[in-house]
């Protein structure tokens, strides 16, 4: 079980106990989250692609079934494209690269502002920073603020369109980080996909909807 950005392998752990009765689970704190060190340079997605394929061939696991919560959907979708799995669970998954024209303004307005203040007022900069980004690029590091710029940068369109494996999508219907139409659209582009929605969930399903989610999974939504 791979988690979403901002959080560990904490959030899981209802769903985890549950699930732990069927099958043998295991949850990880990624590099930089919980009690996992910060890497001392920025990481790019395939490092962590590379840390995950180490952890499960340190403990002989060949045929995986890896499950990613946003950010850890990013890493599931990579590493099925590279090594073997069984099957994957995608819970509303990011890897989608979207921008609207109000967030290309948006970027185009700070890079203009970034630019301006390195000329005129450099003081000021650490301001803009500060006060930049959604809230999980401002809560952290500058060594994390790196990587997650290095990831979010990354389009996985090509890499959805590839995926052979069964996957099953699970998806929150009020989610507004990684919204529905991504749910969609990788059902729409991955030959052997089932999207299943949670009406009464956002962005954590399993957090929000965690009986529905384990029902789903422990009842051969695979």
């Amino acid at each position: 079980m791979l988690h979403g950005w901002g959080v560990s392998s904490l959030s899981f752990k209802e769903v985890a106990d549950k699930l732990s009765t069927k099958y043998r689970v295991i949850t990880i704190d990624l590099l930089g989250f919980g009690m996992s060190d910060e890497p001392l340079e920025p990481l790019s997605l395939d490092d962590y692609v590379d840390s995950v394929y180490s952890l499960l061939s340190h403990l002989e696991i060949d045929y995986p079934i890896l499950l990613g919560h946003s950010f850890g959907g990013r890493i599931a979708i990579k590493y099925a494209n590279l090594y073997p799995v069984s099957s994957l669970i995608l819970v509303s998954s990011a890897g989608i690269k979207r921008r609207s024209f109000k967030t290309k303004w948006k970027i185009y307005k700070y890079k203009l502002k970034k630019f301006f203040l390195k000329i005129f007022k450099k003081h000021k900069l650490q301001e803009l920073y500060a006060s930049s980004g959604s809230e999980d690029y401002k809560n952290a590091t500058p060594v994390m603020k790196k990587t997650m710029s290095n990831i979010i940068e990354i389009d996985l369109k090509d890499e959805i369109g590839k995926l052979n494996n069964k996957v099953l999508l699970l998806w929150g219907f009020n989610d507004n980080t990684t919204p529905l139409m991504d749910g969609v659209y990788m059902n729409n582009n991955i030959k052997d996909s089932r999207l299943i929605i949670f009406y009464r969930s956002g962005h954590f399903p399993y957090l929000d909807e965690p009986d529905k989610f384990v029902k789903i999974i422990m009842n051969g939504g695979l």
